[in-house]
């Protein structure tokens, strides 16, 4: 959620930290005339005469807020000279659906940015994460936009906030993604035949929270974290993978433990990762160990996989 004064992203919340304390002052009011929140000596919209023109519409200060600016600028730093980035794209520009349906509700949704060539033509989306990507509803909304675009054949770069603008990182980012293009599309929303849904149940395939975040198959794959906590690159995953790598890997008994997961948990994830049961049990017991590997030193920084 966007704060209401300001813009900046306050989570839950009407108001961020920073106007909550001017609220708490008395800097700031909901005034009850326009029933926005401003100043308590400031004029407002609610005092405008009876003979003054009313508009149930108006602009935005700017199509993107602040930190998202600071992303953009820093996207522009290390974006390749043949490449454009349009901020707040709606799916329904760049994307279509194949079946001719008059309703296409799932694909009015924006992106963050949209990496185009010079011809406009699509290439990568990126999304910043904030926390507020980590509720179940944002997850939700993200798998979603993560399965179309998967369908569709364009990667999705995840950005969080919380490491803010690592240009570096960025640029690695990017070339990486445009240097496997074209992506492989995956089937996800395709009506299938009854005798076609009783083979794909034979079949081992993965709940989609899951197989829209999972590294190739060349490198491991966190099953039940990835479940959990919707991604397999964001900081909970990267510590626990951190910790796998530098851990459990340097001992008998932890290779032992990191066999025995990788036998189990496919199957595991398989047969509960949909219910949300799971999900929410799973990531209390993981959060704990996420914090307490926190406590002793393991970082919470983007993590890529020893080949």
């Amino acid at each position: 959620m966007k704060c209401k004064v300001c813009g900046a992203e306050s989570g839950k919340y009407p108001l961020c930290k920073e106007c909550y304390r001017k609220k708490e002052a008395g800097t700031i009011v909901k005034c009850p005339k326009c029933r926005q929140w401003h100043e308590p000596d400031k004029s407002c919209a609610g005092e405008a005469s009876d003979t003054e023109e009313k508009f149930l519409y108006e602009l935005k200060a700017s199509l993107v807020t602040k930190t998202e600016m600071d992303y953009l600028d820093g996207i522009k730093k290390v974006l390749p000279e043949n490449c454009l980035v349009q901020a707040q794209a709606n799916l329904a520009s760049f994307i279509r659906k194949t079946d001719g349906s008059r309703f296409q509700n799932e694909l009015y949704r924006n992106v963050d940015f949209i990496i185009t060539d010079l011809s406009y033509r699509p290439l990568i989306v990126i999304e910043i994460n904030d926390q507020t990507h980590l509720t179940e509803e944002r997850r939700a909304r993200d798998r979603k936009v993560g399965l179309i675009c998967e369908e569709a054949g364009i990667p999705v770069i995840k950005l969080w906030t919380s490491y803010g603008v690592n240009l570096e990182y960025i640029q690695k980012r990017i070339t990486e993604t445009l240097s496997a293009l074209p992506v492989k599309r995956v089937p996800h929303f395709v009506k299938e035949t009854e005798a076609e849904k009783e083979t794909e149940t034979q079949k081992t395939v993965l709940p989609p929270q899951t197989q829209e975040v999972l590294p190739e198959k060349k490198k491991k794959g966190c099953y039940i974290a990835t479940c959990v906590y919707g991604s397999y690159d964001c900081p909970q995953v990267w510590i626990l993978r951190r910790f796998r790598d530098d851990i459990l890997e340097k001992s008998r008994l932890g290779r032992g433990f990191v066999a025995f997961y990788y036998a189990v948990s496919p199957a595991l994830v398989r047969l509960l990762g949909g219910r949300k049961g799971f999900r929410v049990l799973g990531r209390k017991c993981l959060d704990i160990l996420v914090y307490r590997l926190l406590k002793k030193g393991v970082k919470d920084t983007p993590y890529t996989d020893p080949e």
